[in-house]
């Protein structure tokens, strides 16, 4: 079968996935889209697209404060269209990454010598935003933790929350310690495992990060903005719904996680993922009201759609990647 031809059927294999899941739920009442009238205001309205680019901004800012470190001389005018192209791509490509794939094709057609540092700047920026995610979660959790435990699913869902906040913690102690990077063995495993040169280029491009620790921190300032900012975003939807039973700090550990699962690569921009999702994690913690957290999904999912469309505008207008950089920059 042509590459392209199981591409599309493996997207319209997620795309029905994604419809059957929304149909699912809202059969069983775990979707209300009438409760999204109670949104439909014009101010409320306003409020949540404004509030939505808000997010859309600060995480484009964060990745160019990530590539600015890599040595790349380029500027918002030129990476904010390429993140509102992402967004639009994610509702085109399975999960929350279909839209760095395609603003790593611009970016690293735009500076051709620069490929595997481009790279690894738009997987920093995932890992930091994931590594928030879960961060906030974990915190939200232990601060909570008297209620966490009368749970058992909740305690279980903890737990793995700890287990990837440790392996977060580790990653970027092996990635940051120049202790690991002067290690013997490290060197010996890039020498002799299969793609160990490559590995060896991200593991550098990754490592050098270590000499801008101005950019991480203002990176994982940002990261930290953003995510407090969606947390609000949920919290004013459930509140705008009628929900007051579940209290602000739950927010705080639901909607991370409920976001790192939108992430996965199962359907596009997590749609029916998402709020299968939600309605689970909300229903641990206030079974009467799981429909709240897939109905504010929704909301979210939708307010993302509407600036991606100004992604596939710019897209159209964009057209082929420009193989010139924008600016000149310094050297690796």
């Amino acid at each position: 079968m042509p590459e392209r031809l199981k591409q599309a059927v493996t997207t319209l294999i997620k795309l029905a996935l994604a419809m059957g899941l929304i149909v699912w739920m809202v059969e069983k009442g775990a979707i209300d889209f009438s409760v999204l009238k109670n949104l439909s205001h014009p101010s409320a309205v306003a409020a949540g697209l404004s509030l939505v680019f808000g997010l859309i901004f600060i995480n484009n800012y964060r990745w160019l404060i990530l590539l600015r470190a890599q040595g790349f001389a380029t500027t918002i005018r030129w990476t904010l269209p390429l993140s509102l192209i992402g967004i639009f791509f994610n509702y085109a490509m399975p999960g929350g990454v279909g839209g760095d794939v395609v603003k790593g094709f611009y970016l690293l057609r735009a500076h051709q010598t620069r490929r595997m540092a481009g790279a690894v700047s738009i997987l920093m920026d995932r890992i930091i935003g994931l590594c928030t995610m879960i961060t906030t979660a974990a915190v939200a959790l232990a601060l909570n933790w008297g209620q966490v435990r009368q749970n058992a699913e909740l305690t279980t869902l903890a737990t793995l929350i700890f287990l990837f906040f440790a392996g977060f913690v580790l990653f970027f102690a092996v990635a940051l310690s120049p202790a690991v990077g002067r290690l013997g063995f490290l060197r010996l495993a890039f020498e002799k495992l299969p793609g160990g040169s490559a590995a060896r280029r991200v593991y550098e491009s990754l490592h050098s990060y270590r000499s801008s620790p101005a950019s991480l921190a203002a990176a994982f300032f940002l990261s930290a903005l953003s995510q407090t900012a969606v947390i609000a975003l949920f919290y004013l939807i459930g509140r705008s719904m009628g929900l007051d039973e579940i209290p602000l700090s739950a927010y705080f550990f639901l909607v991370p996680v409920g976001l790192v699962t939108m992430s996965l690569p199962l359907s596009p921009a997590g749609i029916g993922v998402g709020q299968a999702a939600f309605y689970f994690l909300f229903g641990l913690f206030n079974a009467p009201h799981a429909h709240v957290g897939s109905t504010a999904v929704t909301a979210f999912q939708i307010a993302q759609f509407f600036w991606g469309l100004f992604g596939a505008y710019f897209y159209l207008r964009r057209g082929r990647p420009e193989i010139e950089a924008p600016a000149a920059e310094t050297a690796a």
